[in-house]
This record gives structure tokens, sequence and C-alpha cells, in this order.
């Protein structure tokens, strides 16, 4: 197996992927914008040859295959990749085009839209018969003014094309719409704002598009409300509605997921699920490995195993736990760090830093805990943010 990973260095955990594909017996052959020695050493070991290069400029991806290429073949392993993959919706496109000049199975730049775009997601929503928040992408500013008459106040818009929170205001009148609709850049898309619970649908497919896993996360609040300040807290569901179940599935079949995890958001009014977008990853930040906490197994050995076909490709599907994220910012606690760690005991499962390029939206701090009993971990994550008057 020649795998082809794109930023091994980021996210941190990711890493893992790259150690059981090596554990596995896959050759993992890696681009990556990292210095190659800033990387831990056991991610280096793990790598059969690595080049540093510009992922965002296609000509300098290009030059860098060409030097793995060569590498490859001076090493005496197959002149080719069986796949490439980034675990990263950032570099999707990336992939796409990898794909396409290497004749790589996998996406291909004409499947971007479907699987990228908020406005070809939307469409294809609706046309399985799903319920779904009024909105379109955006043709021009007179278009945009004629739409919020329509949709009414508050609204959101957002990049049609844009992983996580960035770049989205919440527009409450005329006058603030009217100022950013023409100093906006790019395509963006208009929806009428929701509110309600958001949810996940989350897993992992095999190359038949055949579900090995499934997981749901339930959100505290929005993104948008944790990059305005927010500690950050959702947490992985023992038990997932059937309904969300049944979508899900649904939407995995019609954008026909293969090989792929994947993270489905959803409003969650009453008894109503309405999609709101799709994203051909895995859950983003530590949301892996709380999945992973929730049943006491290792998805990141499961996806090597299927990529490679040794053994068997399966992880626990019952969950044990109900696992927590709670966020800290740089503000002050009612329970310093060293009371937390007495009070949690053995729920607390990790504590860490995040990366500076998360904190806005994840917070500084992150506290990972799990419990069997739902009150329970809701407690425990109401101590952990609970702020001083």
């Amino acid at each position: 197996m020649e795998f082809l990973y794109l930023s091994p260095e980021f996210p941190p955990n990711f890493a893992n992927f790259i150690f059981q594909l090596d554990k596995y017996g896959a050759n993992v052959w890696a681009l990556g914008e990292a210095n190659f020695y800033d990387m831990p050493s056991r991610l280096r070991n793990a790598i059969r040859y690595y080049v540093r290069t510009d992922l965002t400029s296609i000509e300098a991806v290009e030059k860098a295959l060409e030097e793995l290429l060569y590498a490859k073949a001076a090493m005496g392993t197959p002149t080719q990749f069986d796949l490439v993959e980034s675990h990263n919706e950032i570099w999707l496109g990336l992939e796409a085009h990898i794909n396409r000049i290497l004749n790589i199975p996998g996406i291909r730049p004409e499947d971007l839209g479907r699987l990228k775009k908020k406005s070809a997601m939307k469409q294809q929503f609706m046309g399985s018969g799903l319920t779904v928040a009024r909105g379109e992408r955006l043709k021009d500013p007179v278009h945009g003014l004629a739409l919020a008459k329509e949709i009414g106040f508050p609204l959101i818009l957002k990049p049609d094309e844009g992983v996580g929170a960035g770049n989205i205001h919440k527009v409450t009148d005329p006058a603030q719409l009217e100022a950013l609709l023409y100093r906006l850049d790019g395509e963006y898309f208009m929806e009428a704002f929701v509110d309600a619970p958001i949810v996940s649908y989350d897993g992992l497919v095999d190359r038949d598009g055949r579900l090995l896993f499934e997981n749901s996360l339930t959100y505290g609040d929005g993104v948008l409300d944790y990059v305005h300040g927010k500690d950050t807290f959702f947490y992985v569901e023992r038990h997932i509605p059937k309904p969300l179940i049944e979508i899900g599935r649904q939407l995995v079949e019609t954008f026909d997921i293969r090989r792929k995890f994947f993270h489905f958001e959803f409003f969650h009014p009453g008894d109503t699920i309405m999609p709101i977008e799709i994203n051909c990853r895995p859950p983003g930040g530590a949301i892996l490995d709380m999945m992973n906490y929730s049943v006491d197994d290792d998805l990141y050995a499961a996806y090597a195993r299927m990529i490679t076909g040794r053994g068997q490709a399966s992880v626990a599907s019952d969950k044990k736990f109900y696992c927590a994220y709670v966020g800290r910012r740089d503000r002050s606690y009612v329970f310093s760090h060293d009371q937390l760690i007495k009070r949690l005991g053995d729920a607390l499962v990790e504590f860490g830093e995040n990366p500076k390029i998360f904190q806005e939206a994840m917070s500084r701090y992150r506290y990972i805990i799990r419990s069997t009993n739902r009150q329970k971990l809701l407690k425990m994550a109401g101590d952990i943010k609970r702020t001083k008057a």
C-alpha cells in the first residue's frame, strides 16, 4: 500500500493516522508545510519520505510530487500512489487535483461542488425531501438586499465554500447587511438564522460506502458563539436518536461517501432535523479522540485496517460513556486547574493547550471528561466553565 498523506503535521492528533498506517504495513509518503525536523521523531520515523511545500500552490505541489515520485523510484518502491488523503477539509480540493493528475481512485475536481459548496448541499438536501433553512447563494448586493426581505432578520451570511466559523456574520438589520454586502470578497451564501440546538451525525464508511462507525455530538452553542468568546462545550451522545440515524444514513448514500470519515451538522428544533452542511472529513480538533474515549476503541486503527485490508476494519459501536469537551479561556474561574484535577478524578481523560489556530473557536485549554451518566457529565462541565462573579 503506497499512501500519500497531505499535511501530516496538522492537526497534531491526526499523526495517529500515520502511526497506524505504518503499523499495518502502508508506506506513507507525505507533503506538508512544516519543517521536517520540527515534527516529532515518532512521526518522522513513520514517514518514508517527506517533501516540504506550499500546499496552497498547485505549481509547488506538482513539483513536490515529482520529487516524491523520483524518491520512490530511487528507493525501489512502486512508482505510483494507491491513495491520497489529508483528513482536513481545507485540502480536499488538493486531494481531488492529485487524484486526477496521477489517476488515483477517489474524489475528482468535478465532485467538489456538491461536497464543499453550501448552495449545492442545500439543493441535495431539498432534493432528498428534507426540511432546510431558507437560503440562496448571493449573485450581487442587489440580490442580497432583495433576498433579505424575503428571509427576514436576523440572518446568516457565510462563504459558500468555507470551513468552521471563518467569515460568518450574523446580521440583525438592513443597514448592517448593506454595509457587509458591498465589502464581501468571494461567493457568499445567505440563510435564515435558526435559533435551535445543533447536533451532528459523524462516522466512517468503507470503500463500498458501508458504515463502520456512527456518532453524534450535541453542541452547547453554535461555533459563532464560541468565536465570539463563549467557553466551548459539546459532548458525544451515548444513544443516537433514530430519526437522526435515518437522515444521516440517507445523506451518506445521497452524497456517495466512500472510504472516508464524515461530519454532518443539523439544526434540531423540536422534533425536526434540518441539515446545515456536510463535511467529508473527521470532525475537527479532539473530537475523534473523544469518540475513541466514548467506546474505548481506536478509530485511527480501524481506518488503517480498512485502508490496508489488514485485519478487521470494525470498531466498537457500544457507547460506554458520554464524553464532553469543555474549553477554558484566559479568564477567572471558580475552580483552579489543580482543584478541578481533584474534583474530576478519573472522569478527566485529557487536558491540554490547543494549537493557537484552534483557540478562537475551541478556547485556549481543553478538558475532556466522560461519564456513564449525562447529568453527572453536565454537572462536571458546569464546574469547569463556572466563572467568578
